[in-house]
């Protein structure tokens, strides 16, 4: 028997998608006739001839991805069908992203941009804060040439985050403002999270990305290694050496009570080490100074690195060491 129910033909399908396209940009689609498309960008560009000379070096002019029958192309795919706004000039008569706000005008962008990092735009930190596309990128053109954006990649981000351009100020920093690195690099700006790090996986593999030396797992293992690297560092910047948020000692005080050495005490005065010390080595002048009975204390005290080298993890026990590789030396 033939199968009587109704199929979508070629002609039902064409006429499905301008109404596709209209939902997206949170409007009622209404019949195909009462959309009243212009289909004729030179119609727009009577008046927006500005826009038109930018929109001639942008990757946008290159496509026709919705040049379908009746959805209009050009200008009106992203700001609908213009005519409208061509009878009557009214600004209201026409769909403007950069003036909509939000959820709004990011829906139109994503309408096409539905892949990669984008799809989890939503989930993002920006997209809660209600922050649209047109926030950072220039649809019709763009100073820096690179994704669009208004600005440069790091002055988008500085814009609203200060705080953070301070921190690169700092003596310590990543180079982002010396143009080696970019915000991106760690950050995805469009779905809130590390940079092809999953969320289940610690922000030490986004570290190890260009950090591989300090990759273990080693034999003798420090623990903040393996935990999170801004345990101990502050990645945008820092007054002490190395992205460390304290200076030595301090740092290390924070979980290792002090050493104990600094509990005892030294001579306090003139010291002196004989010839018959190195009797083998007849080239040995011996030692002589001045001490202090604080001696051990300033010098234990100083930086813990000049004894625990690899305060990252180890693999060579240090067999004449009590202890071995578990002091982290070398």
């Amino acid at each position: 028997m033939t199968d009587t129910r109704s199929r979508p033909t070629r002609a039902n399908v064409v006429l499905l998608i301008p109404g596709v396209i209209f939902l997206a940009f949170g409007l009622s689609p209404g019949p195909v006739q009462a959309q009243n498309y212009v289909n004729d960008p030179g119609v727009c560009l009577d008046c927006h001839d500005d826009m038109g000379a930018a929109f001639e070096r942008n990757v946008h002019s290159r496509l026709k991805a919705y040049d379908y029958p009746g959805s209009g192309t050009d200008c009106e795919a992203c700001h609908g069908p213009g005519g409208n706004h061509v009878d009557s000039e009214d600004p209201a008569d026409i769909l403007n992203p950069a003036a909509a706000l939000g959820g709004e005008a990011a829906d139109v962008c994503i309408a096409c941009h539905k892949t990669g990092e984008i799809m989890r735009w939503d989930m993002s930190a920006h997209a809660a804060s209600d922050l649209a596309c047109q926030s950072c990128h220039q649809m019709h053109g763009s100073e820096a040439k690179t994704a669009l954006l208004i600005k440069s990649e790091s002055e988008t981000c500085f814009g609203c985050h200060e705080d953070t351009r301070d921190k690169f100020q700092l003596p310590s920093h990543h180079p982002i403002r010396e143009g080696f690195m970019t915000c991106h690099d760690c950050h995805d700006p469009h779905s809130g999270k590390w940079t092809d790090v999953e969320w289940e996986e610690m922000s030490n593999e986004l570290c190890f990305r260009c950090h591989g030396d300090k990759v273990g797992p080693y034999v003798f293992e420090h623990s903040p290694v393996e935990e999170d690297c801004s345990i101990c560092h502050d990645v945008h910047g820092t007054v002490a050496a190395s992205l460390l948020r304290q200076s030595e000692p301090f740092l290390c005080m924070q979980c290792h009570q002090p050493h104990f050495h600094t509990g005892l005490r030294t001579i306090d005065g003139a010291y002196a080490a004989t010839d018959a010390v190195i009797e083998d080595d007849p080239g040995y002048a011996g030692l002589s100074g001045m001490s202090t009975a604080d001696g051990f204390k300033r010098a234990m005290m100083t930086k813990c690195t000049q004894c625990h080298q690899e305060i990252h993890g180890t693999d060579l026990p240090s067999q004449s060491i009590t202890g071995q590789g578990r002091a982290l030396n070398r």
